[in-house]
């Protein structure tokens, strides 16, 4: 058998638990974590099908939605950049995303 399949040290869960949910503890983790679990749902079927959210960054004060698209479909978003930037805000009934930039991915 391969030795190198198995776990030398196991790792308790208590350890492994504070990395997992450390994205949460940030501010806006929770409304990042909602906006990526109702994607689909904010906005639609047919642009969600082809990017998918990154992270929210704030800079200078101001929430920046990273989005990310395969390179030839990322001109196509930009277009779109202010109903999905409105969409969102909606969704949350307040100002969440000031800004959004758009990020291209080798595989998606």
């Amino acid at each position: 058998m391969n030795q190198r399949n198995y776990i030398k040290h196991p790792v308790k869960i208590s350890t492994l638990l504070p990395k997992v949910l450390k994205p949460l503890k940030k501010k806006n983790g929770s409304m990042l974590l909602e906006l990526k679990m109702n994607w689909e749902k904010i906005i639609g079927s047919e642009i969600s099908e082809i990017c998918f959210v990154l992270t929210v960054k704030k800079i200078n004060k101001r929430n920046i939605l990273i989005i990310v698209s395969d390179d030839s479909k990322i001109l196509e978003l930009s277009y779109s950049s202010d109903e999905i930037k409105n969409k969102v805000n909606n969704f949350f009934n307040s100002n969440f995303v000031d800004e959004i930039k758009f990020k291209r991915s080798l595989q998606y």
